[in-house]
């Protein structure tokens, strides 16, 4: 329970942080939330793929995270490291299923991706082909979640598909500002998400 409302504390002064300072609050505390995580996901144990695969996720992810601060813009590698993440979630996920694939799912996915990349597309640039594998990556990571959840219907295959969808949110979310224009509240909403759907992974673990 504690570490949980750590978690959110050290998520908080992150968030608020980027909008009011102070810049070294803003540094420490976006890693830092990963970390706490990252400590969560360790004790849960890690003898198993699934366990694994989601620790080296969020590992990825905290380099993302690193990159994606840093005052030079460090986009492209950002998004790799993020892109890899999404890969080790995916593996986690596709290690749980059983069963037949359901085909509307990813039917109902891929078109949704497919609606977002073509709403970025005339604002990209350079950028068409690392951001169309990158939607690709994160919506096979959404089918691999909601496979485990249809197939196997445990509570950790719930937590682990409501993550997925929400990771697919704050990464919209995050994209509608840097490739749309500014949004006010984008942090708050991106980064609110972007843990939220971090921590539903991690609960997967202790399900």
């Amino acid at each position: 329970m504690w570490v949980w409302l750590a978690i959110s504390f050290s998520a908080l002064l992150h968030i608020t942080a980027a909008y009011n300072g102070p810049k070294w609050q803003y540094y420490l505390f976006k890693p830092f939330t990963m970390v706490l995580l990252m400590v969560v996901a360790w004790q849960s144990g890690l003898d198993g793929f699934y366990h694994q695969a989601i620790f080296v996720g969020l590992i990825l992810s905290v380099v993302g995270d690193i990159l994606l601060m840093l005052p030079k813009d460090r986009f492209v590698p950002g998004l790799v490291s993020f892109l890899l993440a999404h890969i080790a979630y995916s593996l986690a996920f596709w290690s749980q299923f059983e069963g037949n694939i359901i085909w509307w799912l990813p039917a109902l996915l891929f078109a949704g991706g497919i609606i977002v990349f073509l709403l970025f597309l005339p604002s990209l640039g350079s950028l068409i082909l690392p951001v169309a594998l990158y939607i690709a990556v994160i919506v096979q990571m959404a089918w691999a979640a909601g496979e485990f959840w249809l197939t196997v219907g445990s509570t950790a295959s719930v937590l682990a598909f409501a993550g997925a969808l929400v990771f697919m949110l704050s990464d919209t979310v995050l994209a509608m500002n840097r490739f749309r224009g500014p949004l006010t509240s984008a942090t708050a909403v991106v980064m609110t998400s972007y843990y939220l759907a971090q921590a539903l992974f991690v609960a997967s673990l202790l399900a």
